[in-house]
């Protein structure tokens, strides 16, 4: 087991779906102590393995997800976590099919383009304007260095580039555009009945009762639960208790001044008047000339910026008075940035040419090309450098932990006292639900292990986000039972007279449809009903204020009436039921908004999108291994 531990330490494993740009990227951190090695991938995509930490994590945030999306809670009916682990599985593979397919195809992102991107985000910059040194600290902090940090960004950007494609060639035919208007413009005129659900005159015995119980006991059990005894290592808590001196954090100051150090960046301007190829020695001359009566007014006092707007010949920065934002050194051409870098603040050059014509540059302003003072960067030293003691003392833990765990299966109490860690004790929790450790579904997952709970020996470590590694053990289990009678009694009286008034509500509805469809009018089922009919009047399909939105779904799917109006029933979800009366329908293809189309376009590029991912799913050389055997 140790071996196993070893072979599986290689270096910090991120799967990035960005979290700074417009993708999500999840970091996998500690993962790295027992990803690869003798583990089988979860798949392998043209070649690529998924790893089973990488789908455990990709599988817990989408969990993560799911409960925000339910307020907290996932509903019973999404409980069978290998359906959904699959379905998990299935989009990862996408994902790596079409980074597979990027590379083939050779999307790239050039330097000066990743360099724009980056100074863009705002998680990068102070005030507006990009910040080198929070860039510097926040790719630290990921544990990227910057030269891998934008590797990874490049890779992901050139996927971006075969979805922007596919988007960019998406289009909407008048044809279809005509049929949307129709289609969303439309009204229909519907009228309503309802007839409420009421389970209060509804009589039921003590026998109903008692053979609903009992012929349906599975149904009355209690949830199988478990109480786990736990050891938890976790690099924060390793972290906080490192004590760092001053030489160690001299000494890494000093081998890593550079790090601190920001680029020059210099704020500049230009006006650009371009020089056809095939362009004469003469006629470039004539243009250069040009540059030189445009700076001898400026010399005279006027603006830089109102000559740019009149004059530049650059379509991007001439309509903004010239401005090129801030420029670092390998982001302009080299006889631009020879002259720019030569210049003081406030100068205006000289004619400068390059392969874009003729170019006066004016420099603004120069900052950076400082250096971080050890007192700035002490703290961000001192985080650093506990992180990584801590890194690797977890590593050692780790492994001294998973070793005593193996020899002594029984119990976790051994290894607690010989490591000095805490032995912790759950509540009681189910495989779908639980608090605190429990709320981990990877937790759960191991505690109804076969191993952990039939064969009751120690589980092997268990990641957690946040860089924690667990260890548990069964303490008690209790299993599915029968609840007693009386302590459902109440709870089967509800239902029972609720399915009665269902029931006795579905078939006065169906009556009433047949009724109807043999003369009888809506006006005298609300008679019937003793309820007033809802005239709706034209309602449209963005909905109604006065109409339940699964009635004006209902609307929309029934037949255009002919000469004389449809009806349908609805039977709700809380026992209500409902009749409706499809007067007529009116259509409206003449207004078709701008938002309409561009909707509609954007369906059709994301649904074209997902056809080429399930595409390139489908060609790629996939091995999938089944889950079963990743337990």
């Amino acid at each position: 087991m140790l071996q196993a531990i070893r072979d599986k330490t290689s270096g910090w494993i991120a799967y990035f779906i960005v979290f700074l740009i417009s993708l999500t990227f999840a970091l996998f951190g500690i993962g790295s102590y027992f990803g690869g090695g003798e583990a089988a991938p979860a798949a392998i995509v043209n070649g690529q393995e998924i790893s089973t930490q990488n789908l455990d994590t990709a599988y817990s945030n989408y969990r993560r997800r799911l409960a925000e999306v339910f307020g907290g809670t996932i509903p019973a009916g999404f409980s069978d976590e290998s359906i959904m682990k699959n379905q998990v599985l299935s989009q990862l593979i996408e994902e790596y099919a079409l980074r597979s397919h990027a590379d083939q195809k050779r999307y790239r992102i050039g330097n000066q383009q990743l360099n724009e991107n980056i100074r863009s985000m705002d998680v990068f910059q102070t005030d507006g304007k990009f910040d080198a040194e929070i860039y510097q600290r926040q790719v630290r902090s990921l544990g990227y260095t910057k030269a891998g940090f934008e590797q990874e960004l490049r890779q992901t950007q050139a996927m971006q580039q075969l979805q922007a494609g596919i988007g960019a060639t998406a289009f909407t035919t008048p044809v279809s555009a005509n049929k949307l208007a129709s289609l969303t413009n439309q009204t229909r005129h519907i009228r309503i009945v309802t007839k409420k659900f009421d389970d209060e005159n509804f009589i039921v015995d003590e026998v109903e009762i008692v053979d609903q119980f009992e012929s349906n006991s599975a149904s009355y059990m209690t949830e199988e639960q478990v109480k786990i005894n736990y050891i938890e290592i976790s690099l924060g808590a390793l972290k906080s208790s490192i004590e760092v001196d001053e030489d160690q954090l001299r000494s890494r100051y000093e081998q890593n001044r550079d790090t601190y150090t920001s680029a020059e960046t210099r704020t500049a301007s230009h006006i650009l008047l371009t020089v056809p190829g095939d362009a004469t020695d003469i006629q470039s001359e004539e243009v250069k000339n040009k540059l030189v009566e445009i700076k001898a007014q400026i010399n005279s006092g006027a603006d830089f910026a109102d000559l740019a707007r009149q004059n530049s010949e650059d379509s991007i920065s001439g309509s903004e008075g010239g401005d090129l934002g801030e420029i670092e050194r390998g982001m302009m051409v080299q006889p631009f940035e020879t002259v720019l870098f030569g210049m003081t603040a406030g100068e205006v050059s000289d004619p400068v040419k390059t392969s874009f014509g003729w170019h006066l540059i004016n420099l603004h302003e120069v900052s950076g090309a400082g250096t971080r003072s050890f007192d700035e960067v002490r703290d961000e030293l001192a985080d650093e450098l506990k992180i990584e003691l801590a890194e690797s003392q977890i590593y050692d833990l780790t492994e001294n932990l998973a070793n005593l765990a193996y020899e002594q299966p029984d119990s976790l109490e051994s290894a607690a006292e010989q490591l000095d860690l805490k032995l912790q004790t759950s509540g009681w929790f189910s495989r779908y639900t639980g608090e605190g450790i429990a709320t981990e579904a990877g937790i759960r997952s191991a505690a109804f292990s076969s191993e952990v709970l039939n064969q009751r020996i120690n589980s092997e470590a268990i990641e957690l986000g946040d860089s924690r590694i667990i260890f548990i053990h069964l303490s008690e289990h209790k299993p599915a039972a029968a609840k007693l009678f009386e302590a459902v009694k109440d709870e089967i009286l509800v239902k029972l007279k609720g399915s009665k008034a269902r029931e006795e509500n579905l078939a006065q509805g169906k009556q009433a449809l047949e009724s109807i469809g043999a003369g009888q009018s809506l006006d005298d089922t609300a008679s019937q009903w003793q309820v007033e009919v809802l005239d709706a009047g034209l309602v449209g399909r963005s909905g109604s204020d006065q109409v339940d939105g699964d009635l004006l779904k209902l609307a929309f799917t029934m037949k255009k009436p002919q000469g004389s109006p449809v009806y349908e029933g609805f039977p709700h979800a809380n026992g209500d039921y409902s009749l409706v009366e499809l007067i007529g329908v009116e259509t409206d293809a003449s207004q078709t908004s701008d938002d309409q189309l561009v909707s509609l376009t954007s369906a059709r590029a994301s649904q074209e999108y997902q056809s080429v991912l399930k595409l390139l799913a489908s060609q790629a050389e996939v091995v999938r291994t089944p889950l079963s055997e990743l337990e």
